[in-house]
């Protein structure tokens, strides 16, 4: 990738985490697609499709658990085959491939309004609400929950080392909801119902949906989530289903481990240092899926998704 150094510094921003969230991952990734297509000098047109595939794959690949981004890698290429079984000139391949790239990530922009609009009306019950992390679609959801609703109220782990609970917490103060923010190690005791706030549901978002319906998130949502089935209260996750990795399993999963500094940056010689950034959550500690397509039993969603987004299934890329 040095040959573009414009995509590479894309890439490297990726792995060193100045671009973080699903969601900017893949606007990232194609990205750096479109400066290839605008940049290259490839005058074979298999050459150049198979070139813009490796790019992709790339920044892609810059980080574990990035499926948002895969997913639109195999969507371009799928449906630019499947739409070109004879590939046309270099400047029409250009065009349908940039065309493609914008198209994904319309249908990005787009589940996440049918989310909002499919999943808040249904969860109005839930005044007190815990949530861990930051997701952009969890928190407009909230907000809809909460607007004109003085009972509603919302709890926020710090989530270190990054504190992207802060950004949570200052949303939803943008948007006039009662906030509380708590330490992460907190967080079990205010599900089971022994904070200062009764919680009555808790939201995580998603960074993976595995093949059996298991999510990856954020280290210390299992903690969360298992508190919640012990106390009887729902745990929902805000994804859409275009994060599912059908390549990994419980037993295969691979986590991204951060650097060590991100816990302690001068740390004593010879400490040992372990970081994930995100765990899995089995499956049958999730009360729901909160989708594009309406709330989703874990169960259900490998065979909702080959019936909305078959072309997952039929390229899968094994990594």
């Amino acid at each position: 990738m040095k040959e573009y150094p414009d995509v590479k510094k894309i890439y490297d921003d990726i792995q060193k985490l100045n671009i973080q969230g699903a969601t900017n991952v893949a606007i990232s990734t194609f990205e750096g697609m479109k400066i290839y297509l605008e940049q290259s000098k490839e005058t074979d047109s298999e050459k150049l499709l198979s070139e813009l595939g490796r790019v992709g794959w790339e920044l892609a690949l810059a980080r574990d658990n990035e499926p948002l981004a895969r997913n639109g890698v195999t969507y371009i290429l799928h449906f630019f085959k499947e739409r070109f079984p004879v590939l046309p000139d270099l400047s029409v391949m250009k065009q349908e491939l940039t065309k493609l790239c914008d198209e994904y990530l319309k249908m990005i922009e787009d589940t996440k309004a049918l989310m909002i609009a499919k999943n808040a009306k249904n969860l109005t019950y839930i005044d007190k609400m815990l949530t861990h992390c930051h997701s952009s679609t969890a928190v407009a959801i909230m907000k809809v929950i909460g607007k004109g609703d003085p009972d509603f109220e919302v709890v926020c782990t710090e989530t270190r080392p990054r504190m992207q609970g802060h950004k949570t917490a200052k949303s939803m103060l943008e948007a006039g909801v009662k906030t509380t923010l708590i330490a992460d190690s907190a967080a079990e005791s205010f599900v089971i119902g022994r904070g200062n706030i009764k919680i009555d549901g808790i939201f995580i978002g998603c960074d993976q949906i595995a093949a059996e319906g298991h999510t990856i998130n954020k280290i210390g949502s299992w903690g969360i989530a298992m508190a919640a089935y012990y106390a009887g209260k729902p745990l929902y996750v805000v994804t859409p289903l275009l994060k599912i990795d059908p390549t990994s399993f419980l037993d295969t999963v691979k986590i991204e481990v951060r650097e060590d500094a991100e816990l302690w940056e001068d740390a004593p010689k010879g400490l040992r240092l372990y970081n994930p950034a995100f765990e899995i959550v089995d499956s049958v500690l999730i009360t729901g899926y909160l989708t594009e397509f309406g709330m989703v039993a874990p169960d259900k969603i490998k065979g909702l998704v080959k019936e909305k987004y078959p072309w997952i299934f039929d390229n899968m890329v094994i990594k």
